[in-house]
């Protein structure tokens, strides 16, 4: 009798990555580390959910594939070029359906653990994912693994004022 080969285990990391930075591959090496997954998949947004005014999505995806490089597990995938209106469910659902053997899960900040339900359509999201919800800083100070306070807006931030970003 052959035995079932085990469900293969993807963690979706999505995303604004405008730009890119440590904490994001931080993040996914966290999730890799800390869960079951096989893979991380990085997944830019092509169209925010809110409108958000980003650089053009090739660009990002390049500086993802960059900043991600030196991790063998991650992926980055342009799925959300194929999700019109950038809502997580509908893009879960989709994959869900072209790999129906993958076990999703749901990487993001313990703060959006506690927010998907609020999420567009977010008990069914919840149906289709696990989550795993990283800790950071400014949000789980009292975690001893929470991840440095680092974001986008930081990096945007200190570049437009000639700061140095290297820490």
């Amino acid at each position: 009798m052959a035995v079932a080969a085990p469900a293969r285990r993807i963690a979706l990391f999505g995303g604004s990555f405008n730009p890119p930075h440590l904490g994001h591959v931080l993040c996914a090496t966290w999730a890799k580390l800390q869960s079951e997954v096989d893979e991380v998949w990085v997944l830019p947004v092509a169209e925010h959910p809110y409108g958000k005014d980003l650089p053009a999505f090739d660009r990002r995806c390049e500086l993802c594939r960059l900043a991600f490089a030196d991790l063998d597990f991650v992926t980055v995938s342009d799925a959300e070029t194929r999700n019109p209106g950038g809502r997580t469910v509908t893009l879960v659902e989709r994959l869900a359906a072209e790999h129906p053997a993958v076990i999703w899960y749901l990487i993001g900040g313990t703060d959006t653990g506690r927010d998907l339900a609020h999420w567009y359509r977010g008990t069914d999201l919840l149906r289709l994912v696990r989550v795993i919800a990283v800790p950071r800083r400014g949000y789980d100070d009292d975690h001893p693994a929470a991840l440095p306070a680092i974001s986008s807006t930081l990096v945007r931030r200190r570049l437009a004022a000639g700061e140095a970003i290297d820490d």
